[in-house]
C-alpha cells in the first residue's frame, strides 16, 4: 500500500518526503559534516586526478555547472571522522542557485534538467576516494551505460550519480589527520586533488566486466579484492 501511494504522489512531494526521511536518518548518526575551508595547503602530500571535459550537447552549460560545484568544493577541509556530503555542500541544483540546464539520466532515460553534467564531478571525487582509501558511506552508480569505449572519460564502474533528494555521495575521512580538497575547472579539463599532512598510500583500483543479455556487470576491485558489483543497462 505504501509503495502504491508513493507511485501516485507528485514528484515534488516525493522529494520532500525523501528529504524528511534523510533528515531523521541523519539524526541517528554521530556524523558531523565538513564546512571548513583554508586557502593554504594543510600539508605537503598531494594526490591528483585530471579528466577531460568532452565536448557535446550542453557543453557550455556543463562547464558552468561544474564550476559552481568546484567553487564550493575547492579548499574544503574534512577533519578525522568527518563526512563529506555532496548535497549538503552543493545545495539544490536549481536555476535560482545559478545552475543551468544540462544532460541528465532519469529513470533509465536521457533527458535534461538544471544541474545536468555535475555527475562528472561526483564521479571523479568517488574515484579519488577509492584510490585514497576514504570510507564510502553512500554512492549510487548510473543505471545505464551510455558511452562507447572511445567516448569514456572514466572507466565503467567508477561513476557516481547524484540526484538531489534521492541519491547522495557521502565520504568519511577515516584517517587520524585532516584532508583537503582542491579543484579547478576549465573549458577542457576537470582537476581534483587531495592534500594531506601525512602520506596516503594509494589503493590499486581495477574493474572487471561480465557481459549479460541486457547489459554488463562491472566489478570494482581494490588491491585485487572485490569491493562491489554494479549492473549497467546497455541501450
Amino acid at each position: 500500500m505504501k509503495q502504491q501511494l508513493r507511485k501516485w504522489l507528485p514528484h515534488h512531494w516525493k522529494m520532500q518526503l525523501k528529504l524528511l526521511q534523510m533528515y531523521f536518518d541523519e539524526q541517528k548518526t554521530q556524523y558531523s559534516y565538513s564546512k571548513n575551508y583554508s586557502l593554504e595547503d594543510i600539508g605537503e602530500y598531494k594526490i591528483e586526478l585530471r579528466q577531460i571535459i568532452k565536448k557535446g550537447e550542453f557543453h557550455e552549460n556543463k562547464v558552468h555547472n561544474l564550476k559552481i560545484v568546484g567553487s564550493k568544493v575547492n579548499n574544503l577541509i574534512i577533519q578525522p571522522n568527518e563526512v563529506f556530503s555532496f548535497w549538503k555542500l552543493i545545495g539544490k541544483p536549481s536555476e535560482s542557485n545559478g545552475f543551468k540546464e544540462g544532460r541528465n539520466l532519469i529513470k533509465n532515460n536521457i533527458s535534461s534538467d538544471f544541474g545536468g553534467g555535475i555527475c562528472q564531478f561526483s564521479s571523479i571525487l568517488y574515484f579519488l576516494a577509492l584510490q585514497s582509501g576514504l570510507k564510502i558511506i553512500e554512492r549510487f552508480p548510473h543505471s545505464i551505460d551510455i558511452y562507447k569505449e572511445s567516448e569514456r572519460f572514466t572507466p565503467l564502474g567508477s561513476d557516481c550519480t547524484v540526484v538531489y533528494g534521492y541519491k547522495d555521495l557521502q565520504i568519511q575521512n577515516p584517517f587520524s589527520f585532516p584532508i583537503q580538497l582542491r579543484c579547478s575547472v576549465s573549458e577542457e579539463e576537470l582537476s581534483l586533488s587531495l592534500i594531506s599532512p601525512n602520506e596516503i598510500i594509494l589503493n590499486t583500483i581495477d574493474f572487471k566486466y561480465s557481459e549479460a543479455e541486457k547489459g554488463v556487470w562491472a566489478e570494482t576491485l581494490s588491491n585485487n579484492k572485490t569491493l562491489l558489483k554494479n549492473f549497467y543497462i546497455r541501450l
